[in-house]
């Protein structure tokens, strides 16, 4: 309804959300924030978090999953869909459009964000050029190392580990571990005979 009317829209934005800051204001951080997010039962939001949502993207946590203190949430270009039992421990960066999975733990200090900066124009500065949003998704049962970075559009297989301090640049099969910078799979599960098996 509101793209058919780009100046209510701009109008509109502008009141909840600062001309040039990702933050939106406190009044809308107060009265809406109870409207927009959608908390699983015994889900955990803890108070120091930081929310940059709006209304027009999906922040969405489920059963007893926890958000901790100093986390940064921002879904101003897609959603953030997270499923039960995860974690999202401190200082950690999620930038929608972002999917994760059930049984999830990300450690302090990790970013994953679904979108890029364009860079493509030489004759206007970055900052002016925009984003690019590509979903991110980590699937079921994955470990993600404290430090660690997931750039825009990759998937993350089920019942991977991601190294702390790895910097994932192309997917990662399920079953594996990834190591470094460029993150490489260095074991992966083999079915057959039950056991992790090194990578070379």
């Amino acid at each position: 309804m509101l793209n058919d009317k780009p100046k209510l829209k701009k109008i509109l934005h502008y009141l909840m959300v600062h001309s040039y800051a990702t933050r939106p204001r406190l009044w809308f951080r107060i009265l809406g924030y109870p409207f927009i997010i959608k908390k699983g039962r015994g889900a955990i939001i803890k108070r120091k978090a930081r929310l940059d949502l709006i209304p027009t993207k999906k922040f969405q946590i489920g059963y007893r999953t926890i958000i901790e203190d100093y986390s940064i949430i921002n879904n101003g270009m897609g959603d953030i869909v997270i499923g039960d039992f995860s974690s999202v421990t401190s200082r950690v960066k999620l930038v929608g459009p972002v999917t994760l999975g059930n049984y999830v733990t990300i450690g302090s200090g990790a970013q994953i964000t679904g979108l890029t900066h364009n860079f493509m124009d030489v004759d206007r500065p970055i900052k002016l050029q925009g984003v690019t949003a590509d979903l991110t998704v980590v699937k079921d049962n994955v470990w993600i190392g404290g430090n660690s970075v997931i750039i825009q559009g990759l998937t993350i297989g089920t019942h991977c580990i991601i190294a702390s301090g790895s910097v994932v640049t192309k997917d990662i099969p399920p079953f594996s571990v990834a190591v470094g910078n460029p993150a490489k799979v260095i074991k992966q599960f083999n079915p057959e005979t039950k056991t992790w098996e090194k990578r070379s």
